[in-house]
């Protein structure tokens, strides 16, 4: 992590163990788990031909399994795909489902305000939103949740 330069698998075992969150953005290097070469952050390790993820992306440096994951330009992020089954909204700021095309109450920005029952980011989170019939966002989990109480 070059914010504290310590090793991590993840920016999200970085963010649990230490005081401030990782920059996803500014990671320079990875050191391969197999042959321990450190190296430019890439898909494939240099010295021993290691795979460090199906996808990777350049920009966010995520490596994953392959989930059909796109980079999202407007959205500054990889958001799982595939990329024709959603639609960049620029008025909500974020990528919705096709079929919500045309078919839902755009609030500006949405995506950047907290989930009103956990108070967790929406736009960065693993967690799918789901889009309420006012154009509020909830994450799914939360939303499910409050339906069973």
């Amino acid at each position: 992590a070059p914010c504290c330069d310590k090793l991590y698998t993840c920016r999200l075992c970085h963010d649990s163990n230490e005081d401030h969150q990782l920059d996803r953005f500014k990671v320079k290097e990875v050191q391969c788990i197999n042959c321990e070469k450190i190296q430019h952050a890439q898909q494939t390790c240099e010295e021993c031909s290691t795979l460090f993820g199906e996808y990777y992306c350049s920009i966010c440096h995520l490596f994953d399994k392959d989930k059909k994951q796109y980079h999202c330009e407007s959205c500054g992020i990889c958001r799982i795909g595939p990329k024709e089954d959603f639609f960049h909204c620029l008025k909500c700021n974020l990528c919705l489902a096709m079929n919500l095309q045309g078919k839902h109450k755009c609030i500006e920005n949405v995506s950047r305000q907290n989930c009103p029952i956990c108070l967790e980011d929406i736009h960065t989170s693993r967690v799918v939103a789901h889009v309420l019939p006012c154009g509020h966002l909830l994450h799914r989990t939360c939303y499910e949740e409050m339906l069973k109480e």
